[in-house]
């Protein structure tokens, strides 16, 4: 019984970690297209929630499988995935949101490793 049980937990983990992998590059893609077409952070969480619709399904369904699996009961699996996906919504809105003050930072950078160079230039 227990070899049975661990390979559908087994099953589970990679099914997690497939929609994991799917939704954070789906994320990853929206915030550079956004990015691109100089979107305001609302339009980039609509562009997020809609870009992104069928891996956070599919995320919702992984986790509710994966604890349901550990033996929780469904409203907890529930209020898990509806955290995990809290979560990532807040992590890209928060990262967009911030992307100014980002690339302000690497244009700062990137002056003083010019000036740095120019100043140990023979």
């Amino acid at each position: 019984m227990v070899p049975g049980v661990f390979l559908v937990v087994a099953a589970q983990l990679s099914a997690f970690d497939a929609a994991n992998l799917a939704l954070t590059t789906c994320g990853f893609a929206a915030h550079r297209s956004a990015n691109e077409h100089n979107l305001g952070d609302e339009q980039f969480t609509t562009k997020l929630s809609s870009d992104c619709a069928v891996e956070i399904a599919k995320m919702r369904r992984a986790i509710i499988a994966l604890d349901r699996g550990r033996g929780k009961t469904s409203a907890a699996a529930m209020r898990d995935a509806d955290s995990s996906i809290t979560d990532f919504h807040s992590f890209f809105k928060n990262q967009y949101a911030r992307r100014a003050e980002d690339e302000r930072k690497l244009r700062e950078l990137q002056q003083a490793i010019e000036a740095e160079g120019k100043a140990n230039a023979p």
